[in-house]
């Protein structure tokens, strides 16, 4: 069993009061106090007592991070894996106004979890890929409800194919209501993938010259420098890729799912799908409460595996808590619930059968303090073929 946090709470206080009155009980018995002082001791040790038996002793301090959603499609005649209608993201807007969400910016999201004061209940929202109907069917909702949103964009998919992607002009008027554009690579394309013949430094020079440029064409279409917001192209990445961007000083957003919290490295944000059967509020609602789980990747090192890899061992680097229900973590792959291994700060699981393409590993425990919330941990995963290879 993992311990149980030391850090100072109101319940150990209360309990060093106690303790520090029933010694003076005890000096009494050595007929160290007067009378007076006696019964005065008395007193309090049984309001003590009450107040021990009213309230417990152990305080639970959960962790919030910023759930950050990831949208693509606004409409009803785009691949729906990919699109919510402009009613859905109404009702999602609504929802978290009439619940009283904090929806931030990226850029204040960002001061929050530098500074691990990020409030329960913070939001921020994406879009990935500047398509032409986020501009025609969410203009109205984002007139409406004046929420700060990000948008990734492909500035030479913009140029290559006008007709489905917007404009620069119309990314322009969506920043009077609260958007910031932000760079998803100059081309949309698998970017840990080598071409044929390619060195490693090949490789990552022409990956730095897809990022430079794009965010080039960004600053000098929106008449300033932007802020380094980096999205990767279908949430893949590996170590050199997200040390680039670091060197860079971007901050980079996958497609794994979990809050982004201090536990987080910058260039490995997670974000929660909203979009195709994600949309409906029922399950997204679990994912808009879910809480930052205190846990640090240790192995893999990459999401990307070699293509002969059958067997996956995941370990975890996790604090202590007390307000993790350590005893119900659940891990969960391809619909299936896996047994993770708890040995004191250190969580194990395998995977047998990795899939060629890619995948994640769920992780989630429930809150004691918040009932019906849980903390919630994403490995994201891909498995190449022979060549080296998986599907978009």
């Amino acid at each position: 069993m993992i311990a149980v946090s030391t850090s100072p709470n109101k319940g150990a206080a209360m309990l060093e009061i106690i303790i520090g009155i029933a010694m003076a009980i005890m000096r009494r018995c050595a007929g160290q106090l007067p009378q007076k002082e006696w019964r005065f001791s008395v007193a309090i040790f049984r309001l003590f007592g009450l107040l021990l038996i009213l309230f417990p002793v152990i305080s639970y301090a959960a962790q919030h991070g910023v759930v950050v959603l990831q949208y693509h499609h606004v409409g009803d005649d785009t691949p729906r894996v990919t699109s919510v209608t402009a009613q859905e993201l109404e009702a999602h807007f609504a929802f978290l106004q009439e619940n009283d969400f904090n929806v931030v910016s990226l850029a204040d999201a960002q001061q929050l979890v530098a500074q691990d004061k990020v409030p329960d209940k913070t939001v921020a929202i994406t879009f990935d890929d500047s398509w032409r109907n986020i501009y025609s069917n969410g203009r109205a909702v984002f007139e409406k409800y004046r929420y700060p949103f990000t948008i990734f964009v492909n500035p030479h998919l913009m140029e290559e194919t006008p007709r489905l992607y917007m404009s620069w002009q119309q990314l322009n008027a969506l920043t009077e209501f609260g958007a910031t554009i932000a760079n998803h690579s100059e081309y949309h394309a698998h970017m840990t993938w080598r071409e044929e013949g390619e060195t490693e430094t090949q490789w990552l020079a022409r990956q730095q010259q897809a990022i430079v440029q794009a965010q080039a064409k960004i600053d000098a279409e929106l008449g300033s420098a932007q802020a380094k917001y980096f999205a990767y192209p279908f949430g893949e990445y590996n170590p050199e890729l997200a040390a680039l961007l670091k060197e860079l000083g971007y901050l980079a957003f996958g497609q794994h799912s979990g809050p982004w919290s201090r536990y987080v490295p910058q260039t490995e944000i997670p974000r929660f799908p909203a979009s195709g059967h994600y949309a409906n509020l029922t399950t997204l609602k679990t994912k808009l409460l879910s809480l930052a789980l205190p846990a640090r990747r240790v192995a893999p090192t990459s999401m990307v595996q070699s293509s002969d890899t059958e067997r996956l061992t995941i370990e975890l680097q996790v604090e202590p808590s007390d307000d993790v229900q350590w005893q119900q973590l659940g891990c969960f792959y391809q619909g299936e619930r896996l047994q993770p291994e708890l040995d004191g700060e250190r969580l194990t699981l395998s995977i047998d059968g990795l899939p060629v393409g890619r995948s994640r590993v769920n992780c989630t425990a429930p809150s004691k303090q918040l009932q019906g919330r849980f903390y919630w941990y994403s490995v994201p995963l891909v498995r190449p073929d022979a060549a080296g290879r998986w599907p978009d």
